[in-house]
């Protein structure tokens, strides 16, 4: 019997540790959404060209690597940019902060992280600067494309037939059908 109550509380405690992790993924699509309602469709657009772009990369080119690495820096930079543009759009809309300072301030961050991407693809030469502008391309797509993402993510989520809203379903009641 003790072994009995034992495998059932191991299986317990796995069961609760799957639990807490989507729960973490809860809290983390929540803050993404309160940090800009936009923020999770994108980063999944953005996911999926990086595994669709890897893969074309690998299927198309003799030497892939180069290519692939200078396509994965691309697509961490629009990552960062998308992800520091939102966190300034909200300091200044809710901080109060001077929207010009904040705005050029972030601006020239980015520059420079661009500029220091590049130049260490091609001072390393470990990747392919054309993959990485190509790469940088899915911020301006991942914009275009969130709204169908949206869509499409709403009927996915969708529960007992219930419409999601404008921005989305509430993640509580997907949490409620887990």
């Amino acid at each position: 019997r003790a072994k009995k109550t034992d495998e059932k509380s191991v299986r317990k405690t796995k069961l609760s540790g799957k639990l807490k992790g989507l729960i973490k993924k809860k809290k983390m699509t929540n803050r993404l959404r309160d940090l800009n309602e936009a923020l999770p469709e994108i980063l999944v657009i953005d996911l999926l060209y990086l595994i669709i772009g890897e893969i074309v990369i690998f299927l198309l080119f003799e030497n892939p690597a180069k290519f692939a690495v200078g396509f994965l820096a691309g697509v961490i930079y629009a990552i960062f940019c998308v992800l520091n543009m939102s966190f300034k759009v909200r300091k200044v809309v809710y901080g109060k902060a001077n929207p010009k300072k904040s705005y050029l301030l972030g601006y020239l961050l980015r520059l420079t992280v661009m500029i220091a991407i590049f130049a260490i693809l091609y001072l390393c030469d470990i990747g392919d600067l054309l993959a990485a502008l190509v790469g940088m391309f899915i911020m301006k797509l991942s914009a275009y494309l969130q709204p169908a993402a949206l869509r499409i993510s709403s009927k996915i989520l969708r529960k007992g037939g219930k419409e999601c809203g404008e921005h989305g379903c509430d993640l509580d009641d997907l949490n409620d059908s887990l």
